[in-house]
C-alpha cells in the first residue's frame, strides 16, 4: 500500500520552537508533565516524539530496503485503488531514493538489511549477482570508496568499529554466503572470478560498508566484517550496528560457511552498543538481517514481545538500552511499529516487505547537545514500476538492467513447456501449495523415487500461464541445489513429518511439500503425534518398516532449515541440478502443466 506520512518532513535544522508549532499543527497533543511521548500514525506511518527538546534540533533521514535478492527487474503485481500495478524495479527504486534524498541531501542514509544478492532471478543471479552490487554502487556518494580488504595477520581484538563518511551501508544476510566465505569476500573487496569477468570487465569491489558485527572466523576468532559504523553527517553522528541471523549455517549449503562462528545476536548488539555510546554518536540504528511477524497495520502504541512473533522479539526484549531504530528483513513482510524493550524509549521497528517492491522512510529528529533522538517517525512505500507523473527511474541504473538482460536473454527466453493456468507457491491453511506439488513432483521424477520432498523456501516465485522458460524455472529454484536420491524407512519418513513441528519449528512450523505422498494431520494433538495417517499414491499406509526411494534437494539433506531425520541418511545420490529436473519434467509434459492443490496435505479437527 503506498502511503504517505501527514506530519511534514522538517529539514535541516529547526528551532525548538518551529519544531514545537509544526507538531501542535498537526498532532493532538497529550496531557501530562514534561517528557511525556506523543504517538502519532496515519496509514502506514508511525512515530514518537519527546515533548521536551532543549534546543536546536537536526533532522538526519534514514531510507531502508531488506530482501532485494537481485530483483532488479518489477517483481510482482499488487492492487492500487481500482486497478492493479506492477511493484518493484532497481531503476524505480533508484529514482524514489534520489528523490527522497533532495528533502535532507546532506544528512539522508540509504541502509540494506540483509540478502540484498541471493535466490536471485537470473538476470543477477546468473552474472554472480555483480548486476546487483553495482546497482547497490550506483547509490554510493562522493564519500563511499572500495572497502578495503584486512591485512593478512593483523589481529582485531572485540566488536571492531568503523568511522566513515559514507551514506551507504549494508548488512550481510544469511543468502551472501550462499556462495561461500571466498565469494563474498570477492564480492565485497573485488576480484577476478574463475569463470571469467561479467559484462567486460573484472568486478572491482563494493563502495559501500558492509556490517558483520556477529560473524567471526572459526580458525581464530576474528571478525569477518566490521560490527559497527559511524556515519559523521557533518557533525550529526549516527551509529549503525549489522548483525544476520545466528541461524545462518542452517539456512545456507553444507560447508559453505564452516570457516565461520554466527554469535548469539544480543551478545553482538550489546557490545557494539557499549562501544557506540562511548564513542558519543547522536542516534543508534541497528541493521539486522531477522525480523517480526507483526501487525500488517502501523502500531501507534509501543508494543512488547508479547504482541508479536519471531525470533528479532526475542532479541529486542533482551538488547541494552540505546537503540533508537531497528531495520530489519529476513522475514519477508510488512513492520512499522514501536517496540518497548528495556529502554523507557520505544525502538522504532521496520520492515518493508520483499524483493524491492516496498522501502522505510524514516525521519529522526536529534538534539546534538544532549547526543539523543527527540522525535522519530516511519513509513513503509510501495515502489510503484511505472511511478507516479514527473517520478522518474534512474538511468544509469535502467542502463545496467539493460546490459545484464542483453548478456542473459538467449539463455532466458528459451521456452521449454507450456503452463495451461498459473501455478503458485501460496500456502493453503494445510501448508500445501501447487507450486510445491510440481516441483516436488519433477524431483521425484528425476529421481525415479516412491516418495519427494521440497522445501518452501527454495520456491521463490510464481509460474505464469503461457508459455514456460528457463529463466522463469531458474527464478523458481535460483540457488543451484541438486535433487539427491536416498533411501528412507517408513518410520523416518513419519519421523519427518511430525518434525515439522517440533525442534527448531515449534513455535513456527514450516511444512514440507511432498509428492507420492499424502498426509493428515493435527495441530491440536500432542508433539510427535500429529500425524493422523499417511498414505503412498496407491493408497496404501506408509508402513514404518517398509524402505522408500525418496528424491531430496541437497540443502535439505545436510541439515538445512533443521530436518534432523535427513542426517540418518547414509546412501543419497547425487542425480541432477534442480533447474534440470524442473526443466526436464516441463519439457517432458505432453500436455500444459496444470497442478492444482490436490488434497497432499490435510489439516483435521478433533472431532
Amino acid at each position: 500500500m503506498n502511503t504517505t506520512f501527514a506530519v511534514p518532513a522538517l529539514r535541516g535544522r529547526v528551532t525548538r520552537r518551529v519544531l514545537a508549532g509544526v507538531l501542535l499543527s498537526v498532532l493532538c497533543a497529550s496531557s501530562g508533565a514534561d517528557n511525556v511521548m506523543e504517538r502519532m500514525a496515519t496509514e502506514g506511518a508511525v512515530g514518537w516524539r519527546n515533548s521536551n527538546p532543549t534546543g536546536p534540533i537536526i533532522a538526519v533521514q534514514v531510507v531502508g530496503i531488506n530482501d532485494l535478492h537481485g530483483h532488479l527487474t518489477s517483481a510482482i503485481e499488487l492492487e492500487d485503488a481500482f486497478e492493479t500495478r506492477r511493484a518493484g524495479g532497481a531503476a524505480a527504486l533508484a529514482g524514489l531514493i534520489a528523490a527522497e534524498r533532495l528533502s535532507n541531501q546532506r544528512r539522508t542514509i540509504v541502509l540494506f538489511a540483509g540478502d540484498s544478492i541471493g535466490g536471485s532471478p537470473p538476470l543477477s543471479g546468473l552474472l554472480r549477482d555483480e548486476p546487483t552490487l553495482e546497482f547497490m554502487n550506483l547509490l554510493a556518494d562522493r564519500d563511499c570508496k572500495p572497502m578495503q580488504r584486512p591485512v593478512v595477520g593483523e589481529v582485531v581484538s572485540g566488536n571492531p568499529m568503523v568511522v566513515t563518511r559514507c551514506h551507504l551501508a549494508a548488512v550481510v544476510g544469511n543468502h551472501e554466503f550462499d556462495h561461500g566465505t571466498s565469494e563474498l569476500e570477492r564480492q565485497i573487496y573485488g576480484g577476478a572470478h574463475p569463470a571469467g569477468p561479467v559484462l567486460g570487465r573484472v568486478w572491482a569491489g563494493s563502495r559501500l560498508t558492509w556490517l558483520g558485527g556477529n560473524v567471526v572466523r572459526a580458525a581464530n576468532d576474528q571478525p569477518f566484517l566490521p560490527g559497527s559504523a559511524v556515519m559523521d553527517l557533518e557533525g550529526i553522528r549516527i551509529g549503525v550496528i549489522g548483525i544476520v541471523t545466528s541461524e545462518t549455517p542452517t539456512l545456507v549449503p553444507k560447508g559453505r560457511v564452516d570457516d565461520l562462528h554466527f554469535l548469539p545476536e544480543v551478545q553482538a548488539i550489546n557490545a557494539s552498543i557499549a562501544r557506540l555510546r562511548a564513542a558519543k554518536v547522536d542516534a543508534i540504528i541497528l541493521l539486522i538481517h531477522e525480523g517480526l511477524t507483526s501487525p500488517t497495520s502501523p502500531q501507534v502504541l509501543p508494543i512488547t514481545a508479547a504482541d508479536v512473533t519471531g525470533r528479532l522479539s526475542r532479541i529486542l526484549s533482551d538488547i541494552d538500552p540505546g537503540v533508537d531504530l531497528v531495520m530489519s528483513g529476513h522475514t519477508h513482510g510488512f513492520t512499522n511499529i514501536l517496540f518497548r524493550g528495556k529502554d523507557p524509549r520505544p525502538m522504532l521497528v521496520t520492515q518493508a516487505r520483499v524483493d524491492g517492491t516496498s522501502y522505510a522512510t524514516v525521519q529522526l529528529l536529534i538534539d546534538p547537545a544532549k547526543h539523543a533522538v527527540v522525535e522519530k517517525s516511519a513509513t513503509v512505500q510501495t515502489v510503484w514500476t511505472a511511478g507516479a507523473p514527473g517520478q522518474r527511474p534512474d538511468e544509469k541504473v535502467a542502463k545496467l538492467i539493460k546490459a545484464a538482460g542483453a548478456e542473459t536473454a538467449a539463455t532466458v527466453a528459451r521456452v521449454v513447456g507450456e503452463a495451461a493456468i498459473p501455478i503458485s507457491r501460496a500456502p493453503s491453511d494445510s501448508g500445501e501449495s501447487a507450486l510445491g506439488n510440481l516441483v516436488a513432483d519433477a524431483h521425484r521424477a528425476a529421481a525415479h523415487a516412491d516418495l519427494a520432498f521440497m522445501n518452501a523456501g527454495g520456491l521463490r516465485a510464481d509460474l505464469a500461464a503461457g508459455p514456460v522458460t528457463w529463466g522463469a524455472l531458474y527464478t523458481i529454484q535460483p540457488f543451484g541445489n541438486h535433487v539427491m536420491r536416498c533411501t528412507m524407512t517408513g518410520a523416518q519418513v513419519l519421523r519427518l513429518l511430525e518434525s515439522q513441528w517440533s525442534g527448531t519449528h515449534a513455535q513456527q512450523p514450516v511444512i514440507l511439500k511432498v509428492s507420492g505422498l499424502s498426509y493428515l494431520y493435527n495441530w491440536s494433538r500432542p508433539a510427535d503425534r500429529r500425524v493422523v495417517a499417511a498414505y503412498d499414491t496407491a493408497g496404501n499406509s506408509i508402513e514404518p518398516d517398509h524402505r522408500y526411494t525418496v528424491a531430496v534437494n541437497d540443502f535439505l539433506l545436510n541439515g538445512g532449515d533443521g530436518y534432523p531425520v535427513f542426517s540418518e541418511v547414509t546412501d543419497a545420490v547425487d542425480v541432477m541440478p534442480d533447474i534440470d529436473a524442473l526443466v526436464a519434467y516441463a519439457t517432458a509434459a505432453k500436455l500444459p502443466l496444470a497442478t492444482k492443490l490436490e488434497g497432499r496435505i490435510t489439516r483435521v479437527a478433533n472431532k
